[in-house]
């Protein structure tokens, strides 16, 4: 059984068609228009093509031809404005263009995730760190590896984490304000108005920072990475880091002496989140992973982005 699994990035997009049996075939896309090249030309082989969209912060299960404009905000409302647009903008046009496409809750409506966890909290992992953390768990189980791990997502220039235990999400950090980025800032590339205001602020005191110390930046970027890793691992009893992303090579030559990480066997960094939304896609139409969504509880996700947040 195919089925396409689409995530986006801060430059493009990464999409992955998948069958249990061989191989994935793996995509990225410079511009949209290319994205809808090759996923128009699946669709017209295969009509029923199942796919999972990438879904910023999520919505409960939502078949993309039923979309409002009120999920759609939902999903993209953290986001920078430009990566929003881009997200936006893509959703919209599934909803006529991929009759099977879904779009799939993050990691806070899950209903493993006890309430007091999603208290006050909008983003406890967006929907593409749950589509990584899929992956990481099918591909563990695949290998007859323990499926219990804290997830280090390092994507672009963003770090989360995801807790699974016996093959279940039952908690996560969302992207962390100092990210993953280079230890220095180039504030010129960032937004001076809007709704990404804050970080373009943010930025700027970094580099004033950065230049009356310099390697405070780096050092407060590992030690903060550090600090979330280990007390999440504490407070779970978790022995194991799997790092995924692609950043995933650079993570690991900065953490692997302080902290207990692993990688994941995988076609290449930077896929996880598309295969896993593959892997969901195929389970949630009933395919050979439908045993998998249905432990971690995805079509029973009724919460949303800004349930349990005081306005």
């Amino acid at each position: 059984m195919l089925s396409l699994g689409i995530a986006i990035e801060t430059t493009g997009w990464r999409a992955a068609v998948w069958d249990e049996e061989r191989a994935a075939d793996l995509h990225v896309f410079g511009d949209v228009e290319a994205l809808w090249d090759v996923t128009d030309a699946m669709v017209a082989k295969n009509p029923a093509l199942p796919a999972v969209l990438p879904s910023g912060l999520g919505v409960p299960v939502t078949r993309a031809r039923d979309l409002l404009d009120r999920d759609i905000y939902e999903m993209t409302f953290r986001m920078e404005v430009g990566q929003a647009d881009r997200l936006a903008a893509l959703l919209a046009e599934a909803r006529h263009r991929l009759p099977r496409g879904l779009c799939i809750p993050g990691v806070k409506a899950l209903p493993s995730v006890p309430l007091h966890r999603k208290l006050g909290r909008p983003d406890l992992g967006a929907a593409d760190s749950l589509c990584a953390a899929t992956w990481a768990i099918y591909a563990r189980e695949r290998g007859e590896a323990p499926t219990t791990f804290l997830l280090l997502h390092c994507q672009d220039s963003s770090r989360r984490l995801v807790v699974v235990k016996a093959g279940r999400i039952l908690d996560g950090l969302g992207a962390s304000a100092l990210g993953l980025g280079p230890d220095s800032e180039d504030t010129r590339t960032l937004p001076s108005s809007g709704p990404g205001v804050w970080w373009h602020r943010e930025a700027v005191r970094l580099a004033e920072a950065e230049s009356r110390t310099p390697g405070s930046l780096r050092a407060a970027r590992w030690e903060g990475v550090e600090k979330e890793i280990r007390g999440f691992l504490s407070l779970y009893e978790l022995e194991q880091v799997l790092v995924v992303g692609a950043e995933r090579e650079r993570v690991l030559a900065a953490l692997v002496e302080q902290l207990p990480c692993a990688s994941l066997p995988s076609p290449a960094d930077g896929y996880e989140s598309a295969l896993g939304a593959a892997v969901i896609a195929a389970g949630l139409t009933g395919g050979p992973t439908a045993s998998l969504v249905d432990r971690l509880g995805l079509r029973e996700a009724r919460d949303r982005v800004l349930d349990f947040v005081r306005p």
